[in-house]
């Protein structure tokens, strides 16, 4: 007995859920994201296997044509050129400032 009455608010709640949010449009609405999520998780898992099926090709044709040292050699000249590039430094602060000071701090630098 206890079961069917558990079953039946369970069945009510439903309900009144229902009632509250239309005729089923926010059933339909969450139906939409969920496929759009699944197609758009579908598309990325093939592109990523695309991906890998194009670098194993590439690795393939590299070293059937004996070029991998070439191909090594030409991403540490890329690898060096960006960490040549480096971003500008920023100096760190040993405590943070409060309005006034960072007021003056930009004033004095002016």
């Amino acid at each position: 007995m206890a079961n069917v009455e558990r079953l039946t608010k369970r069945v009510k709640s439903i309900e009144s859920w229902i009632e509250e949010n239309g005729d089923g449009e926010t059933v339909g609405n969450y139906n939409f994201l969920l496929n759009s999520y699944r197609t758009e998780v579908n598309m990325h898992n093939r592109t990523r296997t695309e991906m890998d099926t194009l670098r194993n090709l590439l690795q393939e044709f590299l070293m059937s044509k004996e070029m991998m040292d070439d191909w090594n050699e030409y991403i540490k000249e890329k690898d060096n050129a960006l960490q040549e590039q480096q971003t500008e430094e920023v100096s760190v602060q040993e405590e943070a400032e409060n309005s006034k000071e960072a007021v003056e701090a930009s004033e004095e630098k002016e």
